[in-house]
């Protein structure tokens, strides 16, 4: 499970990325490379990264507000805060920028991942939550 956000400040930029793990590890410590990456540019840049990364959906929905530079620092804080299969994934670093940067992203919009299996999130978790558009091809 990758992430993206839009620039509030220039809605031509966007900054996006993902935790990937190390290989088949289901712990990795913190402070240990854990395979989260980050990256900025245009819309069309980020969806050809994306895809190029064998992420084939995306959804979106509109918050009412966005603070890029939480979501940010957010991402700084997850990159180093190791990984656990169930419980510090894709899916939960995933959440956590989101909450960051849109305290309107409530479990209402934005549902608790833990123990979830990604693609079940993104599919079934987000179709029952409040605002997201059905899901779509890169």
């Amino acid at each position: 499970m990758a992430w993206s956000i839009r620039d509030p400040k220039n809605s031509s930029h966007w900054i996006w990325g993902s935790t990937e793990g190390r290989g088949n590890d289901t712990y990795i410590p913190a402070g240990s490379a854990n395979g989260s990456w980050i990256k900025g540019g245009t819309w069309t840049q980020l969806r050809s990264s994306i895809s190029t990364a064998s992420y084939d959906y995306y959804r979106c929905i509109n918050t009412a507000s966005g603070n890029l530079k939480a979501a940010q620092q957010t991402y700084g804080r997850m990159k180093t805060n190791g990984y656990a299969l169930l419980t510090n994934n894709c899916l939960t670093k995933s959440l956590a920028i989101f909450r960051s940067y849109s305290p309107a992203l409530t479990n209402a919009y934005l549902p608790d991942g833990k123990s979830k299996a990604p693609n079940y999130y993104f599919t079934t978790s987000l179709n029952k939550a409040r605002g997201w558009e059905k899901a779509r091809t890169y």
